[in-house]
């Protein structure tokens, strides 16, 4: 547990200690701040028929954060390392490969979440002026929540597998974004397709993205939902720890 530990804070602390991670924090912010710009000039002076967070993941800026933002974040976990020459010695310490994933993966989620906690206060702060509280109870904040940490972890396992690939950050980039459009593209499917009672409509509404997410906004929390972010991201870290084996 100490290794894993030490091997936690050595990820953590790149994201806290150098630019990019500023970087990254800075762009989340502003589009942030932009979302919820966009949704109170929307909504000023008119009766909102959905809750807060709804109005917010109504808006292109959400999604826009998420895929851009989970490339950025695990582009240098594997790639950085074995640029730099550091990940042969990494995988000649004493430590397992499956530690070396999980504190990556682990490491690049927290600062994921760190860096919406801008998004939670304003949404506290803009509660303040609702005369229903219902617009944005605890259940709601709790469940959109969980919705963004889900989609993100999924996202992220997607970026270590491509970050594993490659030496070059930026091919690691392109490589995470692409396998996070193919799943965002797919969730599109179920809208086109004309037999909404076949086998067809089933699997793809399972696998939207906006279906899930959409009930998670709403404070509703399905243990389908949890069973797909959670077993698509067990899938994509075995990948990346199959590949760190293959590897070594």
């Amino acid at each position: 547990m100490r290794i894993f530990t030490t091997l936690l804070k050595r990820e953590l602390g790149f994201y806290l200690t150098t630019l990019t991670g500023y970087v990254i924090l800075s762009m989340v912010m502003f589009l942030i701040g932009l979302s919820l710009l966009t949704v109170i000039l929307a909504y000023n002076g008119r009766a909102m028929d959905a809750p807060l967070t709804e109005a917010f993941y109504s808006t292109p800026f959400f999604w826009f954060i998420v895929l851009l933002a989970c490339p950025a974040i695990t582009m240098r976990s594997f790639a950085f390392e074995k640029s730099t020459g550091t990940y042969e010695a990494l995988m000649t310490t004493p430590v397992s490969n499956l530690q070396v994933v999980f504190s990556k993966f682990l490491a690049s989620w927290t600062f994921y979440a760190l860096m919406w906690v801008p998004l939670w206060g304003l949404m506290v702060w803009l509660g303040q002026f609702f005369n229903d509280p219902a617009y944005l109870d605890a259940g709601i904040i709790g469940g959109t929540m969980l919705g963004v940490l889900l989609v993100g972890g999924l996202f992220l396992s997607m970026g270590c597998l491509a970050s594993v690939c490659t030496r070059s950050q930026l091919i690691a980039a392109m490589i995470g974004l692409t396998l996070e459009m193919v799943l965002f593209m797919l969730s599109f499917v179920i809208e086109i397709i004309p037999d909404q009672s076949g086998w067809q409509a089933t699997f793809f509404g399972h696998i939207s993205l906006f279906d899930h997410m959409t009930d998670f906004v709403r404070g509703v929390i399905d243990a389908r939902h949890l069973t797909f972010y959670v077993s698509l991201t067990g899938l994509f870290l075995f990948l990346t720890w199959r590949m760190v084996e293959s590897r070594k």
